[in-house]
């Protein structure tokens, strides 16, 4: 019985699906090593092809990297600010923010393990300080517009530092990917969500 052969250079007609899965294998194997301790080859096993297929579409292992930075921004930073400017609400904005980014996919946590451990990674290596800082600002300019949008109808202080609350919350919303990543469950996440949104609506306490 002939062993089937692994795929090498793919075709073209699969070229979207393959870079979806190379990306995503790629996700799981930075978050759990780091930039450096990751090889093009780990993430080839991990998505089970061989490294010519992983090289046909990512040049370069700084390459790879770079296109995850770019997916996670289109699919949970962009797509969380999107959902979220549907409320009104500083906490309901927030909130959907969160839940969006949570929900990209609540069986694969590599999307929150990725934005988590690569900002680190990213601020380790200054060659790739520009991709961590677009996804950080994109996440400051979404939080900062909700703050001052809150400011207006007096939801919260006109005097309110919103330099200072936003870069506030853009820690506490780094926290909780963190938390989402490699803490909490998704159930548990829910639960987190929630409390931080009574917080911010003054109900807690």
């Amino acid at each position: 019985m002939t062993e089937p052969r692994r795929r090498g250079r793919p075709p073209v007609s699969g070229g979207p699906s393959t870079r979806e899965v190379i990306l995503q294998a790629a996700r799981h194997v930075f978050s759990e090593q780091g930039y450096e301790g990751t090889t093009v080859k780990a993430i080839a096993e991990r998505a089970g092809l061989t490294r010519p297929a992983v090289n046909h579409y990512f040049r370069t292992k700084e390459a790879l990297y770079r296109a995850l930075f770019t997916s996670t921004r289109q699919t949970v930073v962009a797509a969380g600010a999107d959902t979220a400017q549907a409320r009104e609400t500083l906490s309901g904005q927030l909130a959907a923010f969160l839940r969006s980014a949570s929900q990209v996919d609540s069986r694969d946590r590599s999307y929150a393990r990725f934005m988590a451990a690569s900002l680190l990674d990213a601020f380790r290596h200054p060659e790739l300080g520009d991709s961590a800082h677009g996804q950080l600002a994109d996440v400051r300019e979404f939080v900062g517009g909700a703050v001052r949008m809150a400011v207006e109808p007096g939801e919260i202080r006109a005097d309110t530092d919103v330099p200072a609350v936003t870069e506030m919350l853009v820690a506490v919303l780094w926290g909780m990917g963190l938390y989402a990543g490699f803490v909490g469950t998704h159930d548990q996440l829910e639960s987190v969500v929630a409390q931080f949104c009574r917080l911010l609506e003054g109900t807690l306490w």
